[in-house]
């Protein structure tokens, strides 16, 4: 008798090629006419081994699997094809008798999803076979579509990689022509300026410039504006006066606001650099965490 008897004139491109595997020639018959009739291709096996070896040379699309066969058994079939990364998602239903329970809860352990019960009904065996197909192909289409996600997201990833690389990259220049034109067309004028005849107040406001420009040119000026979170524009304005070593007085009259707001100010400073309770110089702190 033939081991391995695939059914001519039933295989459609359109259509699901269903691998029988039982030793009994007469259930084989009743599996193929049934599923056969509704257009499926159908491929058949008499034992384990022949169906294996089969199944790897082209899979199917659905196994439908009796338990028990002699030498090698239904379960040890299934165990291999869920033990092999290339058949392991062939999904596998089982053919049980109705008495066999204990087969059935072996059957699914080993990685069946579902079993078909002897005698065969029609409608059950085609309802069945259909369900786990479209499951699978379900299944097959959801794992492509995240596949694709996955790949989309990885090129969308990249993209934007290369993206944040040019931006970092623009605004480093950007960055390098502000301290070039500062330096360069700024700097040199207010030191003459600074030489210049200028009163005492002019003087201090000078000094003031002359001190936030080295403030924005400072390569390490990010260390002062990481301590400055939080503060006020008028706090920064002190704060920008306190380093270049001006008295409060010096500072009220320079802001035109009163020496006490000046107090407070300090004070305000200190507690949001953390400076409290310590004892701190402010005018060399804030120059040390600008120029440091």
């Amino acid at each position: 008798m033939q081991k391995y008897l695939p059914i001519k004139d039933s295989l459609a491109e359109d259509k699901a090629v269903i691998m029988i595997i039982d030793d009994s020639p007469e259930s084989l018959k009743l599996l193929t006419n049934i599923l056969a009739g509704q257009g499926f291709g159908v491929r058949q096996a008499l034992n384990g081994r022949m169906a294996l070896d089969a199944i790897k040379q082209q899979l199917p699309d659905l196994i439908i699997l009796d338990i028990r066969m002699p030498g090698m058994d239904g379960l040890e079939v299934c165990r291999q094809l869920k033990d092999d990364a290339n058949t392991r998602t062939v999904p596998v239903i089982f053919i049980s008798g109705l008495r066999e329970s204990d087969d059935k809860v072996k059957a699914f352990e080993v990685g069946a999803l579902d079993y078909i019960t002897k005698p065969f009904q029609e409608a059950e065996v085609l309802a069945r076979v259909k369900l786990h197909l479209a499951l699978s192909k379900m299944k097959q289409n959801l794992e492509e579509l995240v596949q694709r996600r996955t790949i989309k997201l990885e090129e969308s990833n990249t993209a934007l990689k290369v993206l944040l690389e040019h931006r970092q990259s623009e605004r480093e220049k950007f960055e390098e022509n502000v301290i070039t034109h500062i330096n360069s067309l700024v700097m040199p004028y207010l030191k003459r300026l600074k030489k210049s005849s200028l009163d005492h107040k002019q003087t201090a406001l000078a000094d003031v410039i002359e001190s936030n420009l080295d403030e924005i040119t400072s390569q390490f000026s990010g260390k002062l504006y990481a301590k400055a979170v939080g503060l006020t524009r008028r706090e920064m304005e002190v704060a920008a006066l306190i380093k270049t070593g001006k008295t409060n007085m010096e500072i009220a009259d320079l802001l035109y606001i009163s020496e006490h707001s000046i107090s407070f100010h300090r004070q305000n400073l200190r507690k949001k650099l953390g400076l409290l309770g310590r004892k701190v110089n402010l005018v060399a702190y804030l120059n040390e965490i600008t120029l440091k």
